[in-house]
């Protein structure tokens, strides 16, 4: 019933999933309410929550667009019941605006399978994963994943490897002139200190060791049917996966590395996965398996949140 509900894109699988949306977010404000609630606070997380929903419409767009999936609302789904796995990130405002921005880079990294306008594409992709690093400074890795998709979709003229570093600067240089106008270049350095830790012991605990094992269970056992289809697929299909698969490795060094292990880090790694997910959904026959599926991706969400 339910993979039938979202096994194509209707207007009504919008409302759902924004009524999902806004369920996972009052749960885990509910979970993650301070001590000390305040209006501020409050008006704060209604802003969020704005943006949660619109991220859903962004993700529809960028799905559609670069027909990253066939036409259902499976990854964003997944990215939703993702964002309740590790609810954290509603309250991490620098990964969570990081994460954003990051979505309109990642709208033109992969529209440059096309041959319109590349390198306004490679530019706006660099200078939006610019304006990401200035929240969250790790967002810079993700310059490899435009390197790569400019070298898989064969847009390899000298002009397009120096436009991403013109690109990626322009939001920095803007950032530094401000700060060096308001005499508060101390912020500027701030932004690139780059703290890492390799300390998981918080995964350890059950309301994280339950979804990050599923995910990767899970991952695993998505990946090598999506793979086998992209090799015999068009050479569009093939070139947007090689890159999908190099932006699912890039977002998991990024949770690696984060200082912080607190679960938001994993934001990176949710749009990526959602669209593999979704080829996976796509790529099973039987109706009841991805029922399964998707019955056992709610049960990991309860799990969560009664742990």
């Amino acid at each position: 019933m339910i993979a039938n509900f979202f096994n194509k894109t209707k207007p009504i699988n919008f409302v759902v999933l924004s009524v999902l949306m806004v369920l996972v977010f009052i749960i885990g404000l509910i979970i993650g309410l301070p001590k000390e609630f305040t209006l501020v606070f409050f008006l704060k997380k209604v802003i969020y929550l704005l943006v949660s929903i619109l991220t859903i419409f962004i993700l529809n767009f960028i799905i559609r667009k670069n027909t990253l999936t066939d036409d259902n609302a499976f990854a964003i789904l997944f990215f939703i019941i993702m964002l309740g796995f590790f609810s954290t990130t509603f309250f991490n405002k620098n990964i969570f605006i990081a994460n954003f921005i990051l979505l309109f880079s990642f709208r033109r990294i992969y529209s440059l399978r096309t041959a319109i306008k590349p390198k306004e594409k490679i530019f706006d992709s660099a200078f939006w994963i610019g304006v990401a690093s200035l929240f969250n400074i790790w967002s810079i890795i993700y310059l490899v994943l435009l390197f790569a998709a400019i070298w898989v979709f064969k847009k390899r003229d000298w002009k397009h490897i120096l436009i991403p570093v013109i690109g990626y600067i322009s939001p920095i240089f803007l950032a530094f002139t401000y700060l060096l106008m308001t005499d508060n270049t101390s912020t500027f350095y701030n932004f690139w200190v780059l703290d890492y830790s390799f300390n998981y012991s918080e995964y350890t605990s059950i309301k994280f060791l339950t979804p990050i094992l599923f995910l990767f269970l899970f991952t695993l056992i998505s990946i090598l049917p999506t793979i086998r289809k992209s090799l015999i697929s068009k050479m569009d299909f093939k070139s947007t996966w090689t890159v999908l698969i190099i932006h699912i490795i890039l977002s998991l060094i990024i949770v690696l590395v984060a200082p912080v292990k607190n679960g938001s880090e994993f934001l990176f790694l949710f749009f990526p996965l959602g669209i593999l997910f979704a080829n996976y959904m796509q790529i099973i026959k039987r109706y009841w398996v991805k029922e399964t599926i998707l019955y056992l991706f709610l049960i990991v969400l309860i799990t969560v949140y009664i742990a």
